[in-house]
């Protein structure tokens, strides 16, 4: 039996009460209290560990990110932060040359953003072709919904200028941009992926997500054409004890075939001791800042664009209704309106037993929001992006549906479930500038908040970050809390998020997570490469 007393702490029970010890035993929260529970504990022989006044918070439970895809970045070329074409361009041909990469093989990118380009306009393939000819490049802006590829790319995948787009999807052939359903063309040139591959991602994004005290991760992993390979790496890691964060697997399948095969095989809330499957993952749009969300109305600084669709109606509702029949939890990726309408369309109202939800949100108007909160229908969403949202909102949308959008306070006043995620590797993996964002509704400069009418409290952000969670894995009964009978998920942390100055609270560090009463990251130990 594995027992240990936590004492002389701030431990967040709920929001303004506390304790100072808690006393955990065989990987649940045995008992919670003060002095005297501590002074017993002790007493009894039992391991102890003084706080010296910490503050303990219960583990976050990030609602949605993509762990591999984090994972895969350490062999893929780093995009984020670029400023030109040309930097692009001269960061891939480096890393082809520091690797002495064959010619003829893909190589893979991700992070770049063409809004924070010295000259903002999409990168074409005639400057990538310029640095790098011989090797074919697919390289993902940070969102994933666009790519940019050299004339080496679409020769080896076979598109040509009157290659015609798959619905949902867009080509720009002269550019070599692709867009949301049209990116798998290029699936055929990927280098393919062992199961020893996906298990050394995992080794790399596991730990970093662990140092930010993560303790349970909702990830978008499992694919149509990987989820084989993904989910056989997962097995093979717990079955290691190599797991220091409890898994529940977002399963992105795209038609009914491929997911009746997937259920032939695999169960909702089947799994091993620290991982399950989760729900199905649906994709209905892309992204505002690649204009691929879709919109209602069009876009204001494109006219004629509303975006991709990238399910149509009645795609969605027999997807969701495939799931629903085998008892399986439907999730949709949907940022524009009119994504988010075509899914709450297709969940209807009611009481929504599964906990069907929408992933991300943003761009919203009041009557979307009163349908969530009538159909019982989670929100999942992702308050960081409001650091580079603000910037572009109002450009996109219009300066109205922009006042309306990303509106997550008015989302919890109305009684929608709601939990915070980060959408990893599109934003880092640390929950406290997402906490702050959701606080202050402020970016990380400091600068004025945006629409601070929709700020939350501390308590009610973390409880969206932790129970919220929960919530929607079904687990809010047995995870989220600091109470007896809960499990021993928290994280220990280095100032006190409750009373800091607001400006501080993106600065605060985890110095200890603990999982399933298992210390899985010190930060006095081996630090792990921030992603």
């Amino acid at each position: 039996m594995m027992e240990k007393i936590y004492y002389n702490g701030k431990i967040y029970r709920s929001a303004g009460q506390f304790a100072s010890a808690l006393w955990v035993r065989d990987g649940k929260i045995y008992r919670v209290g003060g002095a005297e529970l501590a002074a017993q504990a002790r007493d009894a022989g039992i391991a102890a560990e003084d706080l010296r006044g910490a503050a303990v918070v219960p583990g976050f439970n990030d609602s949605h990110l993509h762990l591999l895809d984090a994972g895969r970045l350490l062999n893929q070329i780093d995009l984020f932060g670029v400023r030109s074409e040309e930097e692009l361009a001269r960061r891939c041909a480096e890393f082809i040359a520091a690797r002495q990469i064959p010619a003829g093989r893909t190589v893979l990118g991700l992070g770049w953003n063409q809004d924070l380009f010295d000259r903002p306009a999409l990168p074409t393939r005639a400057a990538l072709d310029a640095a790098v000819p011989d090797h074919p490049l697919r390289l993902d802006r940070v969102c994933g919904h666009i790519v940019v590829c050299n004339t080496a790319a679409l020769n080896a995948a076979g598109i040509a200028p009157d290659t015609p787009a798959p619905a949902g999807g867009s080509i720009d052939w002269e550019r070599g941009i692709l867009g949301d359903n049209a990116i798998a063309l290029l699936d055929p040139i990927l280098p393919r992926e062992t199961v020893e591959d996906v298990m050394a991602a995992y080794q790399a994004s596991l730990p970093a997500a662990a140092a930010k005290g993560i303790t349970t991760a909702q990830s978008c992993d499992p694919r149509p054409g990987d989820w084989r390979t993904v989910l056989q790496a997962v097995r093979r890691l717990d079955e290691a004890g190599e797991l220091p964060v409890r898994l529940h697997l977002q399963c992105a399948l795209d038609t009914p075939a491929g997911l009746e095969e997937f259920l032939g095989q695999y169960r909702p809330g089947q799994g091993g001791r620290y991982w399950e499957i989760g729900p199905l993952k649906l994709f209905v749009d892309g992204s505002l800042g690649s204009r691929t969300a879709l919109l209602r109305q069009g876009y204001a600084d494109a006219p004629g664009a509303r975006g991709l669709q990238c399910m149509t109606p009645e795609q969605t509702r027999a997807m969701a209704e495939l799931a629903g029949a085998n008892g399986m939890q439907v999730i949709g990726h949907a940022i524009g309106d009119g994504a988010i309408a075509q899914l709450l369309d297709a969940f209807g109202e009611g009481a929504n037993p599964l906990r069907h939800g929408v992933v991300h949100c943003q761009i919203t108007t009041p009557d979307l929001w009163q349908r969530f909160a009538r159909g019982n229908i989670l929100a999942f969403v992702q308050p960081i992006f409001l650091d580079y949202d603000h910037t572009i909102a109002a450009d996109r949308c219009g300066a109205a549906l922009a006042g309306t959008s990303y509106a997550f306070g008015t989302a919890v006043r109305l009684g929608v479930p709601v939990s915070y995620g980060t959408d990893a590797p599109v934003e880092s993996f640390d929950p406290f500038p997402n906490l702050y964002t959701a606080v202050t509704r402020r970016p990380l400069d400091g600068s004025a908040p945006w629409h601070p009418e929709e700020c939350v409290s501390r308590e009610t952000a973390l409880d969206c970050y932790t129970l919220g969670g929960a919530y929607a894995e079904g687990r809010e009964k047995s995870k989220g809390r600091l109470e007896p009978g809960f499990a021993a998920d928290f994280a220990v942390l280095d100032r006190d998020y409750f009373t800091v100055p607001e400006e501080e609270i993106p600065r605060i560090q985890v110095t200890c997570t603990v999982m399933d009463g298992r210390e899985v990251y010190r930060a006095d130990n081996n630090e792990p490469e921030e992603i």
